[in-house]
């Protein structure tokens, strides 16, 4: 056998794709919302919500929620900046595309 033929190419399936363009979106939007002075507006927003939708808007928008209650918070502007990008950073880290190991599907 050649090597070409037992080298398979690994991609990242779709989906792992989608989600890191879906993050980077976010992660726009909260920086556009920050650079207008408009988180403390989302933040008051976010909690006036019902509990229940509330808790699922942590849910489905954890790392973001959580750095806009960050960003609001009464915390030192050098930690409220260090852990903003240490949530972008470590999330989109998280969220870059991988191939799928050999053997799964």
């Amino acid at each position: 056998m050649s090597k070409s033929s037992t080298t398979e190419v690994r991609r990242a399936p779709a989906s792992s794709s989608s989600w890191f363009v879906w993050m980077t979106g976010l992660w726009i939007v909260f920086f556009v919302l920050m650079q207008k002075s408009q988180l403390d507006d989302l933040a008051t927003w976010i909690r006036d919500l019902p509990i229940v939708v509330e808790i699922l808007t942590w849910i489905v928008f954890f790392p973001q929620v959580l750095a806009t209650a960050v960003w609001t918070s009464d915390w030192s502007e050098g930690l409220r900046v260090t852990l903003v990008v240490l949530f972008v950073f470590v999330w989109t880290l998280l969220s870059l595309p991988r191939p799928k190991p050999y053997g799964r599907r």
